[in-house]
């Protein structure tokens, strides 16, 4: 786990579950890395579902865009990073980053939230308790790749 909250890292361990019949892991499993290490990095901030039903809003995906660069196998050990680059109106923007032995990056990812009312499902202000949980880092400020 990072100490910086802004930063959220954990690592994850490629189980055969992950693996497609390439005996690696399939597109469609990082795309649920990405979402789960989302909700992991909000639920650290003291956000979790529950957290999201008492303020009546929750995070549903926009868009996603996945970019691979290596594959991973049976037994890699992943450090999986994200954090978010911007925040305002109803949506939020995110990247996450999946890298394998030697901090080598195997897949990268930008992630966009819209913010909506549970009980509309309509898009609303993200509210100022959710605002202050996160802050975020612009690409430019981040030094990564993009």
């Amino acid at each position: 786990m990072s100490s910086d909250p802004a930063r959220y890292q954990r690592t994850r361990v490629v189980v055969a579950e992950d693996l497609d019949e390439l005996d690696h892991v399939n597109n469609v499993v990082w795309l649920g890395f990405a979402v789960e290490l989302a909700m992991a990095h909000s639920a650290s901030v003291g956000l979790d579902m529950a957290a999201y039903r008492r303020i009546g809003g929750v995070w549903v995906a926009h868009r996603h865009e996945i970019e691979y660069r290596r594959s991973a196998g049976l037994g890699d050990e992943l450090i999986e990073q994200t954090w978010v680059v911007e925040m305002r109106a109803a949506r939020s923007i995110r990247r996450a980053r999946f890298l394998g032995a030697g901090g080598t990056e195997l897949v990268r990812a930008r992630m966009e939230w819209a913010f909506v009312d549970l009980a509309t499902l309509r898009p609303r202000r993200v509210p100022q308790e959710v605002l202050e949980r996160f802050t975020p880092i612009p690409d430019e400020a981040d030094g990564r790749p993009t």
